[in-house]
């Protein structure tokens, strides 16, 4: 897990565990507080994130994201991370809409390898 703080209170934070798959990592609770948003912040988190990952031996990973957050959508593209879903493809924001959806199809879920990809 990490945490970023700031005079001592948390701004920005995340964490990864193990996924089900050998090898892969799968980032959870990234968050960044309302008042320090647009700041880098998240990447930042991101970032150590892999790293930290990558050091303990995975070589693969994977998050999911919702609908209704683009701004983490525009994140984890910016920060090299694969779509597993057609980013041309809009999907529905609207919650009665999204309320009906399957499971499978709720989320943007991406992945990205780590270490020398030699």
């Amino acid at each position: 897990m990490i945490l970023l703080l700031e005079d001592g209170a948390p701004v920005a934070g995340g964490a990864y565990r193990r996924h089900a798959d050998p090898g892969t990592a799968e980032v959870k609770r990234m968050w960044t507080s309302a008042a320090h948003r647009r700041r880098g912040l998240a990447r930042r988190v991101l970032a150590e994130l892999e790293t930290r990952a990558a050091a303990g031996g995975y070589t693969r990973m994977y998050l999911t994201t919702g609908p209704r957050q683009p701004e983490a959508k525009a994140l984890y593209l910016a920060a090299g991370w694969t779509p597993l879903f057609d980013p041309a493809v809009p999907r529905p924001t609207d919650l009665a809409t999204l309320r009906t959806l399957p499971p499978g199809q709720l989320g943007y879920a991406f992945e990205k390898p780590l270490g020398d990809p030699r």
